[in-house]
């Protein structure tokens, strides 16, 4: 057996986000993506049975490297409002800075690819902010009277577009936007 190099399994998930994001999942094949990758299909195969498996193992990479940037400087000792604004600010940034991951991350989660198994590892990546509005409700600070996911979703769907139009170049972000990008959210979830 062949010892897998993890130089290469990078430049196979490379050559697979820059395709996806170019054609989407449907058109994705595995000589496609070893033709992107610079490798021989046969050694494609080598790594990942099937297109299915490669995607599969391309969203556990991902969604593993996401939540770490999602709860970056976060603290559960800080303020609710500072903590709620670090996760707010590290979504964004990572829906920029990451984009071509975040579109295949969306992609897959509605994607006949995805497996039960993986769609909860999606839902268990919201964990950490639902605890976080779970704590600004008990801290009377947002408005209780709103299910959780309703709340991430506001904030969520704000900051998707706001990255979107940015990384389109259609709405430039800086930081004073940014800043009052993040009021806005907060004037929709505050008590």
């Amino acid at each position: 057996m062949r010892i897998k190099d993890s130089d290469k399994i990078d430049i196979i998930f490379k050559a697979s986000l820059d395709l996806i994001f170019e054609n989407g999942l449907a058109g994705l094949t595995m000589a496609k993506i070893a033709k992107e990758a610079g490798l021989a299909t046969g050694t494609l195969y080598i790594y990942f049975r099937n297109k299915q498996e490669l995607i599969n193992e391309l969203y556990l990479s991902l969604r593993r490297d996401s939540v770490e940037r999602f709860l970056k400087g976060y603290s559960e000792d800080q303020p609710f409002k500072i903590a709620i604004k670090t996760i707010w600010v590290n979504y964004l940034t990572h829906r920029i800075e990451h984009y071509k991951e975040s579109v295949f991350l969306e992609q897959y989660y509605r994607s006949p690819f995805i497996t039960e198994e993986h769609k909860a590892l999606a839902e268990l990546m919201k964990a950490p902010v639902h605890k976080i509005i779970e704590r600004g409700k008990k801290e009377m600070l947002i408005k209780s009277n709103v299910d959780n996911e309703m709340l991430f979703l506001s904030m969520l769907g704000f900051i998707r577009e706001l990255a979107d139009e940015h990384v389109a170049k259609v709405y430039e972000l800086n930081d004073e936007k940014i800043e009052k990008a993040f009021l806005l959210s907060w004037d929709t979830i505050k008590a």
